[in-house]
């Protein structure tokens, strides 16, 4: 199955970038926006024959990525704040001589450790492209919209293709962790077989 997915060029601080304007609605958690956002590609054509519909376009781009920002800027210090009150309740617990199961709180803690790092990752990712640290400079941002590119990409399995046979790496792992995303896809999937 062959799918032509839109990308909106915008430009920010004189650099170009490329938004992925379906599936950046269609993700289940905030901090996979991130991922969807490429360094300009001039290779991806400027023109498709059947492209998925634009859910985000040059007038909501701007505060589709501000309100993404802020939104993972606030995730990303509470994700750390659940994981150090987890580990002081737990060191406290230990301390007293209180067994609370070792096992069990390792996992948790692994858990909360990976819910942080993926989203200081997503925050790390946005900071880079909008070339701010924190959402009180977002107002200062200049978000210019450029022009529409395509990208085609092909399910095979578990697995996503580029146009050239290669494997696309962010696809393939959202794929395989984001369920709104693999949701989304496999409707596409049937909706073109059923046609």
């Amino acid at each position: 199955m062959r799918i032509e997915v839109p990308y909106l060029v915008f430009e920010v601080r004189g650099r170009r970038f490329m938004l992925d304007a379906y599936f950046s609605r269609k993700v289940e958690k905030v901090e996979h926006i991130s991922v969807l956002i490429r360094k300009f590609d001039s290779n991806f054509p400027k023109e498709a024959e059947n492209p998925l519909p634009k859910l985000i376009n040059e007038e909501t781009i701007g505060e589709f990525l501000t309100t993404a920002f802020e939104k993972i800027y606030e995730l990303s210090g509470r994700t750390l704040d659940e994981r150090l009150r987890h580990m002081q309740k737990w060191n406290v617990l230990r301390i007293l001589g209180i067994p609370t199961g070792f096992r069990r709180h390792k996992e948790k803690d692994e858990v909360l450790a990976k819910e942080n790092r993926e989203a200081l990752l997503a925050l790390s990712l946005l900071q880079e492209v909008l070339g701010v640290k924190s959402p009180a400079e977002l107002r200062d941002i200049k978000l210019r919209p450029v022009e529409w590119r395509y990208y085609t990409i092909e399910v095979k399995g578990d697995e996503i293709y580029n146009k050239k046979g290669k494997k696309d790496p962010v696809y393939t792992e959202l794929l395989k962790r984001d369920s709104s995303f693999k949701q989304a896809l496999y409707a596409l999937e049937y909706s073109q077989q059923a046609t």
